[in-house]
């Protein structure tokens, strides 16, 4: 009796002490999976976010574009705009027909560089149906070029070399230019045949070694003239004229406006807001 009262003792002790060892043993394990769990995660999340980040993210900071752009009215390119206030976008000019896209921040890097915050850079607004030209007046689906219905259109093309061009369908001012692109922002008649902006081929004057913007024109090529058509009035562009209901040009302009070549015409405003 007493042997197997031994033998019963020694057998609940080895038990007693397996059920000790289990857990110590789980425990040891379960830190060295859950880091291989955590490292594991980390470079799923890790390699979807630079895909995404090389996918969508041009021009990055430290990148430095340029695109050309002129302003149409009723066939007219007018003189550059300059910056109506202190830049904190990168997104400028330098008075030159060229936007200067260099971004400050991730707002203004990827599809955040557009014309939208080009405009308001300059003091320009731009929508689909309107456009106000700083000092200039402004200009609204509903009015007309010497009798033609007249819209607010946005061409663009690849570079110099690029024949044919598109127009944006909508959303005029969310369009991101890319590098050595061009834009023609236009108040013209429906169907209108818009040229190329005036500076396309222009060269940078703020990065060394730059080639000329869109490729360089091809000899004998000429631009469309900036000087107000012979026979136009300080009412604006010849044969520009706003939609029925409209009032006078508007006599207030942003403070901060740059100042204006007197020698553009000043446009109709097309606005019936007071």
């Amino acid at each position: 009796m007493g042997r197997a009262s031994s033998n019963k003792r020694i057998a609940r002790a080895a038990r007693a002490a397996g059920r000790d060892t289990e857990p110590k043993q789980a425990r040891a394990l379960a830190w060295p999976l859950a880091m291989v769990a955590v490292v594991g995660l980390g470079g799923v999340l890790i390699f979807f976010s630079v895909g995404e980040r090389a996918e969508a993210s041009a021009p990055l900071l430290g990148d430095h574009w340029h695109a050309a752009y002129g302003i149409s009215v009723c066939g007219e390119f007018l003189p550059p705009l300059g910056d109506a206030q202190q830049d904190t976008s990168g997104i400028h000019t330098h008075s030159d027909g060229l936007v200067h896209i260099h971004p400050f921040s991730t707002r203004y890097t990827g599809d955040g560089a557009t014309l939208g915050a080009f405009a308001g850079q300059v003091g320009l607004t731009l929508e689909d149906d309107r456009l106000d030209l700083p000092g200039s007046g402004e200009f609204a689906n509903g009015g007309d070029c010497a009798g033609e219905p007249a819209e607010v259109q946005v061409k663009v093309w690849d570079g110099v070399a690029d024949v044919e061009g598109r127009l944006l369908d909508a959303d005029l001012a969310g369009y991101a230019p890319p590098d050595g692109s061009l834009v023609t922002i236009a108040f013209a008649p429906v169907g209108a045949d818009l040229a190329k902006p005036p500076s396309a081929g222009t060269v940078p004057d703020d990065l060394p070694g730059a080639a000329p913007v869109g490729g360089s024109p091809a000899p004998g090529a000429t631009t469309p003239s900036t000087a107000p058509a012979e026979g136009s009035t300080t009412n604006g562009p010849e044969g520009a004229t706003p939609p029925e209901g409209s009032v006078g040009p508007d006599a207030t302009t942003d403070p901060q406006a740059p100042a204006t070549d007197s020698s553009v015409p000043e446009a109709t405003s097309t606005s019936g807001a007071p």
